[in-house]
């Protein structure tokens, strides 16, 4: 196990040049791999016994990787504005207010992503993946366990240093508590009315339509940042009983009726909320399923969908406590 294994991004001024300092992440998982292509020059030739050695060309292709760690109620800003379009900041007498939406255009930054990697002797080798653009999101929660946001990302290039001088700095929150199941609470409303529902698990995943591969003919094989060229998709699902309430649900699902879905985390340090708010979801299936040896269950899959009337599709307010000012020296 790589107990000083790393990950954290940073918000760049340009895409494709590194940030100078990363915000860290307590990530779950190291899924950052590069890419190469080899373009290969094949042609007769006597005595060829296969490809030459000096007919290989090997090409930069970027990569891909993602972030997944639990969501916790300070400090995941830079994470969540990664993932969606527009992103503006209020600033209270205690708090910070984030308030993250899905637009039209994505003005969300690219950002530097530098994963650090202990080698067996316990030198630290840190691989900085610069141009990394937010491709998908998913926030899961699920009982007994934490809140988590995973974001995959496309990068541009990466470049390796195990020289201390060279490894960006890292910060973290001084205090910060994950969100979890047990403050978690799913709201419905079907025809202005408020429906409850038993759910165990809820799932809200985002495809960001970007168009990834923007490679020209221009003397280098570094891509251009990408920009979106699909409709997003925004996704989700609950899992819970069968129940009078969620029986209102079917019935909302075979009528193909529009209901509104809001989801409220209560962070355990003081001042800290999650509120995520989609005006406007359809129900995609299924039929409740009974078992022999549980309650009857329901799977409650579900499309976001534009409300037409301005509110964003998703709208996620995060708030957390605002940063201390240091006074001047």
């Amino acid at each position: 196990m790589s107990l000083d294994a790393a990950i954290g991004i940073g918000a760049e001024t340009t895409y494709g040049t590194a940030a100078e300092s990363i915000l860290g992440y307590e990530g779950k998982a190291d899924s950052w791999k590069v890419s190469k292509e080899f373009v290969e020059s094949v042609g007769f030739r006597r005595g060829l016994q296969t490809a030459r050695a000096d007919r290989r060309n090997i090409i930069t292709m970027g990569g891909e990787g993602e972030l997944e760690a639990d969501l916790l109620d300070v400090g995941a800003a830079a994470l969540l504005s990664a993932a969606f379009d527009k992103h503006t900041v209020t600033d209270n007498a205690t708090t910070r207010v984030h308030v993250f939406e899905t637009a039209t255009y994505s003005e969300a930054p690219s950002f530097t992503a530098q994963m650090i990697r202990p080698t067996v002797e316990g030198t630290d080798v840190a691989y900085k993946h610069v141009g990394c653009v937010a491709t998908e999101f998913e926030l899961t929660a699920e009982v007994e366990n934490p809140v988590t946001l995973n974001v995959s990302f496309d990068f541009q290039d990466v470049s390796h240093t195990s020289t201390p001088a060279q490894i960006l700095p890292i910060t973290y929150p001084e205090d910060a508590r994950a969100y979890d199941w047990s403050r978690t609470a799913l709201t419905l409303t079907r025809a202005g009315t408020a429906v409850p529902v038993d759910a165990g698990k809820f799932s809200l995943t985002g495809d960001l339509g970007m168009k990834t591969d923007r490679r020209f003919l221009r003397g280098n094989p570094l891509k251009k940042k990408p920009v979106r060229a699909a409709i997003p998709t925004y996704e989700g699902e609950f899992e819970g009983e069968f129940s009078a309430d969620s029986l209102k649900l079917y019935e909302a699902f075979v009528a193909g009726e529009i209901v509104a879905l809001r989801v409220d985390l209560a962070g355990l340090t003081p001042g800290t909320s999650v509120r995520v708010d989609c005006p406007a979801i359809q129900f995609t299936g299924e039929s409740p399923e009974a078992s022999v040896d549980d309650v009857t269950v329901m799977t409650l899959p579900f499309r976001v969908l534009d409300p037409g009337d301005g509110p964003a599709a998703v709208k996620v307010t995060y708030t957390e406590p605002k940063p201390v000012t240091e006074p001047a020296p």
